[in-house]
Order: C-alpha cells, then sequence, then structure tokens
C-alpha cells in the first residue's frame, strides 16, 4: 500500500482531477471558514499534493485559505506574501532538504495557532496587523491584536519594520474555557475575528514572534534578538548542526505535555538569510525552511461496533465505535478504519484493545490493534439506503446499484452543484431534499420551486427563493468543458474535459465520440478512452434530463483559421492569465473569449505575461505576488470586461 493510501479511502487514488478539487475546496472550508475540520493536516496535504500532481494549474491551489467574503476585517494585502512550509514526516526527508543550502539550523515549535502579520510605520506606530488569510491578502484584525498584551504598541524605529508571528491560546487560558470551544486553535481563530476587541482580549491571546522583515538582518538568530529587544516574545529557538536535528525533534515531542501551547509540529530553517534568498521560493512555500509535522497522540481504547458510510462512487467505507479516548484534548468516540482490507489484514473484530492516534490533532484512526475481540467484523448484506446487494472489491466494499441509491445521489449532486457553481447544498440540505424525494437526480436543481423548500426547518422564504435563485442562475450557457466535468464520468476530469471541448466544440459532437475518437487526443490513453467513452454513454439519460429542465450549453466557438490579417485581431500577440475567482463568467468563458479575439490563455506567470486578470470574489494566490514582482500588467476583473466588450464591439 502507498503512502497516500495509508491516510485516505480506497478510491483516492482513482480520483481525477474534479473530483479532488471538490474534495480540497469542502476540506478547506470546514478548516478555515468554519472552524471544524473533518481530516487532519496530514490527509488535506496529500490530497492538495496529488491535485497538484494531476493538475498543477488547478484554480483551486490559488485559492487556498478563508473565503474573503467571510472576512471580518477590511482585506490588507501583504507587502511580501506571508507562504505555507513544505512538509515533512520522516528524517531522510529533513537531511535531504539541509543538504541543500550552507550553514547550520534554527529549530522552532510550529506553534499551532493563527499567523499574523504586523506593520509599524516610521514613526514606531502600529498601523496595522492582518491574519495570513490567502497567503497574499489577509483580513484586518487591528483592534484585536492592540489588545494582546505582550504586543508592543510602538516601537523605537525610524523605517517601517513587519513583525510576522503566532497569535495562539495558552493552553492554561483555554483550560478556564473547558466545555465552551473545541481547541485552543478554533478558539484563538474566533477571538480574532470578533468584532468587539473587549470580547476578543478577555480570552487570553497571546503572540510568539518568528520573523523580522524589513531591517536586513542577516540570520534568524538575529531577528530573534531583535524582536527580544523591542519586547517580543520571540518563539522559542535553538541553534542545530544537520546531525543534531532528530534528536531536536524527538525532544519536542518527548516535552510536548510541558509546553503551555499547543504545537503541531517542529519548523526547521537555514540560519543564513543569504541562504535563504539563493533557495528562493515556489508559489506555495521557502525552500529555506520546511516544517516537521507530529505523528499525533495516541491513546487505548476499545472497538464496540463499526458503522459503514457510503461515498459518490458507492464505496463503503467502515467507521470504529469505540470507548471515550482523549486525544489531542479532545474527547473521540469514532476513529477511521480507513476501508475494508485494513480490517482483514489486522483481524479487527468488535471488542478489540485498538491504539487509537490523532494526526495533527483531528481525525483520530485505528493505529493497531494490541488485543483481539470476541466477535467477528462483516459488512452489511445490502446497502441500507437503497436495498441493493453489496460485494468485496478488493481492499474496498462497493454496493451493486448501478444507478445510484440515496447515499450515492448525494455525492452526485453534492459533485454537480460544486462544478457548476450553485451554493447553498450543503451535505446535510442535499439528504434532506433527497429523503423528501425533491432531489433526485442534477435536472431537478432547475425545477425547485421556494414553496418546495419553505416547509423544512430552518428554511425561511428569503432562503428559500434565494437557493432557487442560485440553480437557476446556472442553468443557461454552461462552458462545455465545466457540463462535461459536472458529469462526474471517471477519467474526464477538468483538464480532459477542456481537451474534448476544444477539440469537438459541441456537446453533440462530444456525445457522439467513441473510444477510438479519443486515442488521437493527447494524454488518452486506450484505458482512459474507453472508460470516458462507456462513461459518456451511461450518462445519457443524465444528459437528456438536464437538457429537458432547460439547462443549455455553450459551443466553443471554431478558432479563426489563419490568415493575412490575423495579426490584426485585437488581443493578437496578448496572452491573459486568470487568477481569483471572477464573478461575471466562469474562467473557462474568460478564456474562450480572450482566444476568440486572438489572445492566448497563459498557464503560468512570466515576463511575457500581458495580463494577470485577478477576479473580483478574491482568492488571488501567489500569482498575484509573482506578477508584480515580474512587472506584468494587472488587470480587476470589471478592467478585464471593460477591455474585452470594448475589443468585442463591431
Amino acid at each position: 500500500m502507498s503512502q497516500l493510501s495509508m491516510f485516505l479511502p480506497a478510491e483516492f487514488l482513482d480520483w481525477d482531477a474534479a473530483r479532488l478539487e471538490v474534495e480540497v475546496r469542502k476540506h478547506n472550508r470546514l478548516y478555515w471558514d468554519e472552524n471544524r475540520p473533518l481530516i487532519s493536516d496530514t490527509e488535506f496535504d496529500r490530497l492538495v499534493e496529488r491535485l497538484r500532481a494531476l493538475n498543477p494549474h488547478s484554480p483551486v491551489l490559488d485559492a487556498l485559505g478563508p473565503d474573503p467574503a467571510l472576512r471580518v476585517g477590511t482585506p490588507v494585502v501583504h507587502q511580501q506574501s506571508m507562504l505555507s512550509l513544505e512538509k515533512c514526516y520522516d528524517e531522510q526527508t529533513l537531511l535531504d532538504w539541509a543538504a541543500k543550502f550552507e550553514g547550520d539550523v534554527v529549530m522552532t515549535p510550529k506553534v499551532d495557532g493563527c499567523a499574523c502579520s504586523i506593520r509599524y510605520g516610521a514613526d514606531g506606530r502600529l498601523e496595522v496587523a492582518a491574519t495570513r488569510g490567502s497567503g497574499s491578502v489577509g483580513e484586518d484584525i487591528t483592534g484585536n491584536v492592540l489588545r494582546i498584551p505582550n504586543v508592543p504598541t510602538r516601537l523605537p524605529i525610524t523605517s517601517p519594520v513587519e513583525i510576522r508571528g503566532e497569535v495562539y491560546l495558552p493552553l492554561s487560558a483555554f483550560a478556564k474555557l473547558a466545555g465552551e470551544f473545541a481547541n485552543p486553535r478554533n478558539t484563538a481563530a474566533g477571538a480574532l475575528k470578533q468584532k468587539d476587541p473587549a470580547k476578543s482580549a478577555a480570552v487570553g491571546l497571546r503572540f510568539m514572534a518568528y520573523d523580522v522583515v524589513g531591517l536586513g538582518l542577516q540570520t534568524e538568530l538575529e531577528k530573534f534578538a531583535q524582536a527580544a529587544a523591542w519586547g517580543f516574545e520571540p518563539v522559542s529557538h535553538t541553534l542545530l548542526t544537520r546531525a543534531e536535528m532528530q534528536a531536536g525533534y524527538d525532544g519536542y515531542v518527548a516535552r510536548r505535555g510541558e509546553l503551555d501551547y499547543e504545537i503541531d509540529g517542529v519548523v526547521f530553517r537555514a540560519n543564513r538569510v543569504d541562504e535563504q534568498v539563493r533557495l528562493g521560493f515556489t508559489s506555495h512555500h521557502p525552500r529555506g525552511a520546511i516544517a516537521y509535522k507530529l505523528q499525533g497522540e495516541s491513546g487505548l481504547t476499545f472497538l464496540r461496533e463499526v458503522e459503514w458510510s457510503i461515498s459518490r462512487s458507492r464505496i463503503f467505507t467502515p467507521v470504529g465505535i469505540v470507548d471515550p479516548v482523549n486525544l489531542s484534548g479532545a474527547t473521540v468516540t469514532r476513529i477511521s478504519l480507513h476501508n475494508w482490507g485494513m480490517v482483514k489484514s489486522k483481524a479487527l473484530s468488535i471488542g478489540a484493545e485498538c491504539l487509537a492516534v490523532r494526526r495533527g490533532g483531528v481525525i483520530p484512526y485505528l493505529e493497531s490493534v494490541t488485543q483481539p475481540g470476541d466477535t467477528p467484523i462483516t459488512y452489511p448484506a445490502t446497502c441500507p439506503t437503497g436495498g441493493f446487494p453489496l460485494r468485496e472489491d478488493g481492499d474496498i466494499i462497493v454496493c451493486t446499484c448501478t444507478t445510484g441509491c440515496a447515499g450515492a445521489v448525494v455525492g452526485v449532486l453534492s459533485h454537480y452543484a460544486n462544478v457548476v457553481g450553485i451554493e447553498g447544498f450543503g451535505e446535510t440540505w442535499l439528504q434532506t431534499l433527497v429523503e423528501a424525494g425533491l432531489l433526485t437526480q442534477a435536472a431537478d436543481f432547475y425545477r425547485l420551486r421556494p414553496e418546495d423548500l419553505v416547509g423544512f426547518e430552518r428554511m425561511g422564504d428569503t432562503l428559500a427563493k434565494k437557493l432557487v435563485e442560485n440553480c437557476a442562475a446556472h442553468r443557461s450557457d454552461l462552458p462545455l468543458a465545466v457540463f462535461l466535468t459536472s458529469l462526474g464520468v471517471p477519467g474526464l476530469g477538468r483538464t480532459a474535459s477542456q481537451t474534448l471541448a476544444k477539440q469537438f466544440r459541441t456537446l453533440e459532437r462530444v456525445r457522439a465520440v467513441t473510444a477510438a475518437d479519443l486515442l488521437g487526443l493527447p494524454k488518452f490513453a486506450e484505458l482512459s478512452a474507453e472508460k470516458i467513452a462507456a462513461g459518456l454513454a451511461a450518462q445519457a439519460a443524465t444528459i437528456d434530463a438536464l437538457l429537458a429542465a432547460g439547462v443549455t450549453v455553450a459551443d466553443v466557438p471554431e478558432a479563426p483559421a489563419e490568415s493575412a490579417d490575423a495579426g490584426a485581431r485585437p488581443f493578437a500577440g496578448q496572452s491573459f492569465l486568470f487568477t481569483g475567482t471572477l464573478a461575471a463568467m466562469p474562467r473557462e468563458q474568460a478564456q474562450s473569449r480572450v482566444e476568440a479575439l486572438g489572445g492566448k490563455a497563459a498557464s503560468g506567470v512570466s515576463k511575457a505575461l500581458t495580463y494577470l486578470v485577478v477576479g473580483s470574489e478574491g482568492k488571488a494566490g501567489s500569482k498575484l505576488q509573482k506578477a508584480q514582482e515580474a512587472g506584468v500588467k494587472v488587470l480587476t476583473e470589471a478592467e478585464f470586461v471593460a477591455l474585452v466588450e470594448a475589443a468585442e464591439a463591431p
């Protein structure tokens, strides 16, 4: 079993980019916007890296972080991006990283709090404090940071400086709030978003500084010394040789329980700033630092029952119900059992004593069986929501239903809504509407009426009307590539859908394709061609139902024939790159309009890029900073629309 499959459902490695995008969006929202993560940092990281491998230009990768629409404070553009850290989980990876630069290494704990930037003006006054946000844009939390007792409000300086660090809640302070909040990090995040600074201050937040930006200091140790001289609490730090790094990490693991703050890893950084500069950075992380993540806290418990959850692809996954056990400060009663193959390989049985581990302080899973139980575990004979027989397929249990039962239907509907952009239909609402018979297939979104919805609990007239309007707004002129992706055909993710759309240009032609037609396209192997052709044929009834419900799919315009006056087209010789979420139109439509005018839709930032277009819905990501550094002209979405409409005018 690969390292990836150890932490995620068995079907993970078969997911295409579109399916991964849905999952990454979902878990990004749960972590940042709702403060209720369902998977660990490790699992999320592996989802992201798998998506990056399949589609490195996925817009979802540029939209990680909190939703700008949910900001409490006003947006703050970071003068230098606050990038994430590269992660590792073993000593060899750590040593490989450290071999890339000269000099010693500084070790600090990775405090599990909220990254924060604090800027001071030339007069020494604290001007603005902001969350990390998307990395490029955070939200203003100045009022609340000013109330943190160990943050100086003025520094003895004559030029601007920025202090970066972690806002956290000491465990001793969290203990006084026991029962009111889930964990210290979520409590700190909630306090920072408080509109009333007095309520935020009452929680007891603290700040640890880990970087000083703007003074030109030469080493990390100099930065810590300067921060301390100004009255900040610098993060605990130790200078190490490469040979001492693993022992340093092990030391933090051993004394984790003695710290008055939670950590989820240990950060190692090249001490010399010039070496950090030489190494540079990716769009995601600086190459001069790495986070060695903790492997979680464990505890013994007893397995009492097994429940089964069903995915969109009709795969049943076992979930263990265990005696309450405290892991990382939380009482756990449910643990992941990964898949049926693991149940068999560990000879797991009801009543077994198990070692449960909580990776990343979030979702717990079964690590090992310490004593066997007395009752064998069997999977259900039939699907509880549809009554169809279940069967064993290697390490997984699948439903033999080919049309989809209630559990799988929710997954299908969620996928469609996410891909085409219909908002407001979370899994709870979908489950409710499926059980009520109002939603059985994607076409039913467009048949909903406000009066169908207002009878449900927590559904008022305003929300019912808004949901129906959201559906109607995504009925007409769906880009062909988006429509194809929404069907959930195995292997037909975003990239493959774009290829089909550009090649065949109309839905009618796509529906007529055979495996032989697809073999000539780039990156289409025989197996994937057969799978996609068969999948499209199997979705014929779904497509017919959507068209009957009024959905229209926009054809892809024929590429203009090359001619002597081709260079005279308005955007000839110009390239456009899009980042963030566009409000006026889907990204694929914007790219198509650029190409129809003779321009090129670029895939990345370079000095040759003509324009970077930033969507008005936010989440610009690292492309904005890279474009600014490269001197590329940046257009707002409104400026782009005006430019296109002027070029399209007769």
